[in-house]
């Protein structure tokens, strides 16, 4: 099975995927980072977004696709808003392909990979790297996509474990 983790942002969304199956653990596939210019127009940046989910989804072919629900404070509307473009288009790509999709709170990935709801993102990514067995990841934003993976991994429900 393959889990894609994303960690949505209009500048930067990470992603991560994961394959496993009944009898091994999870293991890197891929990850990395869909990076736009500030320099482009808002419908530009949201149809990179698009396109390079599409060719991602395509190359990996996921089974799940886990997405961090994403809050925004009360102090940054236009954040707020721009993120909620990045979401509608992973929503619209990931419907598209006719693939499950679940949304996972940040305090759910800090206490399922750290053990404590307060992590912070250098803990989260330690957590992952040890789970993945690999020393280093390239950036924080792939590192929590993968954490993402990795806690949808560990919900049993989509292990097939009742």
């Amino acid at each position: 099975m393959v889990i894609l983790g994303v960690d949505p942002g209009l500048a930067s969304t990470g992603f991560g995927a994961i394959t496993f199956n009944k009898s091994t653990s999870p293991s890197l596939l891929k990850c990395g980072c869909i990076i736009t210019s500030p320099g482009l127009h808002i419908s530009e940046r949201l149809a990179q977004i698009y396109n390079d989910m599409e060719h991602l989804i395509k190359s990996i072919n996921p089974e799940l696709v886990a997405i961090e629900n994403i809050f925004s404070l009360v102090r940054y509307p236009k954040a707020g808003i721009l993120l909620g473009g990045v979401l509608g288009i992973i929503y619209l790509s990931v419907f598209q392909n006719n693939i499950r999709m679940v949304e996972i709170t940040p305090k759910e990935v800090k206490s399922s990979l750290a053990g404590y709801g307060n992590a912070n993102k250098k803990q989260i990514k330690e957590a992952t790297l040890k789970a993945l067995r690999i020393s280093e990841l390239s950036s924080f934003h792939s590192a929590d996509a993968l954490a993402i993976a990795l806690t949808a991994y560990y919900r049993k429900n989509y292990l097939g474990v009742k």
